[in-house]
């Protein structure tokens, strides 16, 4: 394990990455949960997949895998409400985070969220445990996307990105 001091140093070095918002949600016969992500990416064109990382410990994760099925919803400028309710920082919404806004069913049955900057409709692929985490490799079947631009968070905090 890990020592203290090199992880608080990682912890505080990780912190300066900027990195956009994602929210996974997931509907079928396990029942519906999401989770707010910090660790979103493409994985491969061929097959066009992605990747997310979910804590071992986090209660939709259990529902996700059992479903099969999630959607990656990249959360635009304006959607930071939706971050915090399924970070479980927005206590009277913690039993029912999909109040905190518009959803719409994916082909898989995902919940996708409306005005999101894109939502990527994904069958799980594979998973692969790592230290604290589940990697989750999503085989994506559909993508939907908007014009605006991305929640950003660094530095323990949202940011709006900006044209230079």
């Amino acid at each position: 394990m890990a020592d203290e001091t090199l992880i608080s140093r990682f912890r505080d070095a990780m912190r300066r990455t900027a990195s956009g918002v994602t929210v996974l949600t997931t509907d079928g016969p396990h029942g519906r949960a999401g989770l707010t992500v910090s660790t979103f990416c493409s994985l491969s064109m061929e097959p066009p997949s992605v990747m997310a990382c979910v804590h071992r410990d986090s209660r939709a994760l259990p529902t996700l895998l059992g479903n099969g099925v999630f959607a990656a919803n990249l959360l635009a400028q304006d959607q930071r409400r939706v971050a915090e309710a399924f970070a479980g920082l927005i206590p009277e919404l913690r039993d029912d985070r999909f109040a905190s806004a518009r959803w719409l069913a994916m082909a898989t049955g995902a919940p996708a969220l409306q005005e999101a900057l894109a939502n990527f409709d994904c069958r799980v692929a594979r998973t692969f445990e790592f230290g604290s985490h589940y990697i989750v490799i999503g085989e994506v079947v559909d993508v939907v996307e908007s014009i605006n631009m991305p929640l950003v968070y660094a530095d323990r905090s949202f940011c709006r990105v900006m044209a230079v």
